[in-house]
């Protein structure tokens, strides 16, 4: 039998050796899942384009407000050391660096300003402006509130003064002072029981050791004020 002629036939290249691993490979990867991302690429490297670009706006947002944060810290101070011009300097804070706590302390200042001035309706507004914008449990609370009840107090608003007194009342190591002003606000009211209920609310809160803080005074003047009303 005749060999077969192989002179017409095309030379075929010997398998390779090893096949060459791509970088999917590498991380050992099953099959199917680096045949869907080699297929998908393109849809793949546009998703990550467009997290890459969100991550940079992000961080150019935070970079942003760092730089007003700074900003409002250098006009507060500024406005504060202010020999003259405060009121403006602190008006302008507020209009450029608005929704920072610069802003916010500086609206305090200006609340203080107009007490001082007594503008008393005015400061009451400002200091509630701010009391409405405080975060819960914000170290501003304490004071602002005790600033409106004093300001309430002074023009007879017992109700609203009382109002945030019970407010103060229950913020942590606050309990003392609200109780001692509600209790001259109800004596000022004439309510005896009332008062002295508060002024025995405000002498339990103090009760401490005289070893630890000596005589107390305020406390001692509450107490013999205590027993005058109850001899009355």
């Amino acid at each position: 039998m005749a060999e077969p002629n192989s002179a017409g036939r095309t030379p075929q290249e010997p398998p390779p050796l090893y096949h060459e691993a791509g970088l999917l490979e590498e991380f050992n990867l099953p099959p199917k899942v680096i045949r869907y991302l080699r297929a998908h690429q393109r849809q793949l490297w546009t998703i990550f384009g467009l997290a890459l670009a969100l991550v940079l706006v992000l961080a150019g947002i935070d970079s942003y407000r760092g730089h007003r944060l700074k900003k409002g810290a250098e006009a507060l101070d500024a406005a504060l050391h202010a020999e003259s011009g405060q009121r403006e300097q602190l008006e302008k804070l507020l209009a450029d660096y608005g929704a920072t706590p610069s802003a916010l302390w500086a609206e305090v200042e200006l609340a203080r300003l107009d007490e001082q001035a007594g503008k008393t309706e005015a400061a009451v507004s400002r200091y509630q402006a701010v009391l409405d914008k405080l975060k819960r449990d914000s170290k501003l609370e304490p004071l602002v509130l005790g600033k409106l009840a004093g300001l309430e107090e002074n023009r007879k608003h017992w109700d609203a003064a009382l109002g945030y007194l019970k407010r103060l009342e229950g913020i942590a190591g606050r309990a003392p002072d609200a109780a001692l002003a509600m209790g001259r606000i109800y004596e000022t009211q004439g309510k005896k029981a009332e008062a002295l209920a508060m002024y025995k609310k405000f002498v339990e809160a103090t009760a401490i050791s005289l070893e630890e803080s000596g005589v107390d005074q305020r406390r001692q003047m509450i107490m013999s004020h205590m027993e005058l009303m109850q001899a009355r």
